[in-house]
């Protein structure tokens, strides 16, 4: 059965402001590490947990979760310090209005303030190698033995297990990145989507939830695909998001999508791979349809500190591309009305979309 036609009146502006969803600003309560480690003690110790529900003091909150009353006042004072929390004139301790207005993102507090425990230790032992011997520091960060392609194979509970913490990742990223981006692609303009690289589905499944017309293809290679399934099992999406396991530099893409994306994907590779990988998507697009790349752009030095928060984004800072990178490619490949814009999330992200010539069919 096919999908139902898309309405008229459902298409966005590719390049309008973003419609309807904000990248949520966490970074804020992760600009600073020790305060951050003290956000993550005390999510992880019920103390975010009791305060959301209401104010309370320091004796009632020593109580209800067992810390030393010194103790938890250190803590208390940390988490003041980094906005989280604010006293009340009565004495009480409450969470801050900024704060709780990102509580509802908690999962995407806890994936950052993870990720960052990892990588800041590795910037911290390998600082010198991340400056100047590249291959060591690849060879030797912890950060990197997390994302292993070569165990992502062979879908045995062994790899599935060691590939889960990197896709869970990824997935809650996607999960706040997909509704920006999304709301400046033109969904209306398509019925088959192709997301290569598409991780565990998260992103297809945010395009299928807005489009009921759509249906969706990811491509990612096998233990990926198996985690996103389980991924997708149990969301209404699941029905029109098929996975396809796959090598994208080998194995034939996948035909007759007419919105192919690359999201988060291009910068894992080096620039022949990536531009080849660009040429061989734009060649499965269906005549008329477009390809999109959503990347993170360099590193903004000199326009933002580079703080504690910034070190999840700094560890990948080398293989982030100008966008005359991909409008190269995009040439190269042949495609038509190319465009580039960026989209301001924790970092900029790179826009760059552009059709295929020929008629739909």
């Amino acid at each position: 059965m096919s999908p139902p036609a898309p309405p008229a009146a459902a298409a966005s502006v590719p390049g309008a402001p973003a419609a309807d969803h904000a990248f949520p600003d966490v970074e804020r309560f992760l600009r600073h590490e020790f305060e951050a480690r003290a956000l993550a003690a005390a999510l992880g110790r019920g103390v975010i947990d009791r305060l959301a529900r209401s104010a309370a003091t320091i004796a009632a909150l020593a109580a209800e979760t067992g810390l030393a009353p010194e103790r938890l006042a250190l803590l208390l004072g940390l988490l003041a310090s980094g906005g989280v929390i604010a006293a009340a004139p009565d004495g009480t301790l409450a969470l801050t209005p900024a704060f709780r207005a990102v509580l509802p993102c908690r999962d995407l507090l806890e994936a950052k303030l993870a990720f960052l425990d990892l990588v800041s230790d590795d910037l911290r032992r390998l600082f010198p190698a991340f400056i100047d011997d590249p291959e060591r520091f690849l060879e030797q960060a912890r950060t990197f033995e997390l994302f292993r392609y070569d165990r992502c194979l062979v879908a045995t509970p062994e790899n599935c297990a060691a590939t889960r913490p990197w896709v869970a990742y990824t997935t809650c990223l996607t999960r706040y990145e997909a509704g920006p981006i999304l709301d400046r692609l033109d969904l209306g303009a398509h019925r088959r989507l192709l997301d290569l690289g598409g991780n565990s589905g998260e992103f297809a499944a945010r395009a299928c939830a807005r489009a009921p017309w759509l249906s969706a293809t990811v491509v990612d290679l096998p233990v990926v695909c198996a985690l996103g399934r389980d991924n997708l099992a149990d969301r209404a999406e699941a029905a029109r998001v098929a996975f396809r396991p796959a090598d994208m530099l080998r194995d034939r893409l996948p035909e007759g999508h007419d919105l192919v994306v690359f999201k988060s994907v291009l910068h894992d590779w080096p620039p022949r791979e990536a531009a080849d990988l660009v040429a061989r998507a734009a060649a499965a697009v269906a005549p008329g349809g477009r390809l999109v790349v959503a990347e993170r752009g360099p590193m903004p030095f000199g326009t933002r500190p580079v703080d504690y928060a910034s070190a999840a984004n700094l560890v990948f800072a080398p293989f982030f591309r100008d966008a005359a990178f991909y409008l190269e490619a995009f040439r190269r490949a042949g495609l038509v009305a190319v465009t580039a814009g960026t989209i301001d999330l924790d970092m900029p992200f790179h826009l760059i979309q552009g059709r295929k010539t020929g008629e739909p069919a």
